[in-house]
């Protein structure tokens, strides 16, 4: 079988693209799959796997227009071209072409959960025209939890005999706890501190609510109760402005770093020896990060809203993301959990999310 992919995953490779990436690699059948990515994005599309092709197209990777217009308009005639017996679209999209059968994944509904995420125009595209034209022109969809399952079928009506769920994984080899030494001297090239509560993610607002993380920052410092720093570690999104005008006036700013776009290893360094990892969101589809971090020894501390709890079990602490005092407490727990028994109950929650396992899940959709 034949799958021909539209590969627009954004600027850079964050979640959507590292979940498609991983799923493509580690699919086992005769299966084959061709990718078109942007002429820009190339480089950054590597895969092991040989039934994966990786073909381009001239608009570029940061004109998100331009990609809309490609992914509803060029790319149905293109799956024609290569003569696929199906199409895959794994980013939000306009779905109103196709000529073979399309599956979609919807990572999440955050604009039908978190109303001031998009300014009105886009609101209203995405939930009154994108959203459900996609859904129900789409033959299968693909999410990420259930969570967002249960969104999508209340959201848009969608039956559930439609629907699989297929979780985010986490690269084991890659995302594991990092040799201390080697973490401290990566953020000692870096300029960042040692002693410090981590947030990774797009830095936007309302919907990531990195401001919560920020302001139960502030408590734990005015109540002199955390001794270190706070580290934001990703690019702006959304609403950037708001926090970062908020960070200059804070009288803890030059306690609180925004690395901007770090790279995997970055990454890793900070997940290993941040004290606790913060993860505030409003609401998630799945939300990968947290399982990023667990999988690196951090202690984690997430919302107790949408898929979060589902994403880290019984070995993260779940918390209101609106009530300060409740995630000040939870991060203090967290700083004075030395308890190691907890390691082989994290080994075990994470082997739910073993990308040999989700992509075998993942070609069941294509083969039914």
């Amino acid at each position: 079988m034949k799958i021909v992919v539209s590969g627009y995953v954004g600027k850079k490779i964050t979640g959507i693209g590292r979940n498609l990436m991983c799923l493509l690699d580690n699919v086992s059948s005769d299966n084959k799959y061709i990718i078109y990515t942007n002429e820009d994005m190339k480089d950054d599309f590597k895969f092991n796997n040989p039934n994966v092709t990786v073909k381009t197209y001239k608009v570029s990777k940061t004109d998100s227009l331009g990609n809309l217009l490609w992914t509803t308009f060029v790319f149905p005639f293109v799956v024609l071209k290569e003569k696929a017996d199906k199409a895959l679209i794994p980013n939000f999209t306009l779905l109103l072409l196709k000529f073979r059968p399309t599956v979609v994944i919807m990572h999440d509904l955050i604009e039908f959960n978190v109303p001031d995420k998009f300014s009105q125009k886009k609101m209203f595209y995405r939930t009154k025209l994108a959203d459900p034209i996609t859904a129900k022109r789409a033959d299968h969809i693909i999410t990420v939890s259930e969570n967002s399952k249960r969104d999508i079928a209340k959201f848009l009506k969608i039956p559930e005999k439609k629907l699989t769920v297929i979780y985010n994984g986490v690269d084991k080899k890659k995302f594991s706890k990092m040799n201390s030494k080697i973490a401290e001297s990566i953020l000692e090239k870096r300029g960042w501190p040692q002693d410090f509560l981590l947030y990774a993610g797009t830095i936007d607002h309302p919907g990531k609510n990195a401001m919560g993380v920020i302001k139960a920052f502030e408590k734990l410092k005015d109540e002199n109760k955390y001794s270190g720093s706070l580290i934001l570690a990703g690019m702006p999104g959304s609403g950037y402005d708001i926090v970062e005008d908020y960070v200059k006036k804070s009288k803890w700013s030059k306690e609180i770093v925004f690395t901007g776009f770090v790279t995997d290893e970055e990454l890793i360094s900070l997940y290993s020896k941040c004290k606790v990892f913060c993860f505030l969101s409003l609401y998630e589809g799945f939300g990968i990060p947290p399982l990023e971090a667990l999988a690196c020894g951090a202690n984690v501390v997430v919302s107790n809203s949408s898929s979060l709890p589902e994403v880290v079990g019984n070995v993260g602490i779940t918390v209101d993301p609106l009530n300060l005092d409740a995630v000040a407490d939870a991060v203090v727990e967290s700083v004075e959990n030395t308890d190691r028994s907890r390691d082989e109950d994290i080994k075990r929650h994470l082997k739910k999310y073993d990308w040999k396992n989700l992509s075998r899940d993942f070609e069941k959709v294509f083969d039914d």
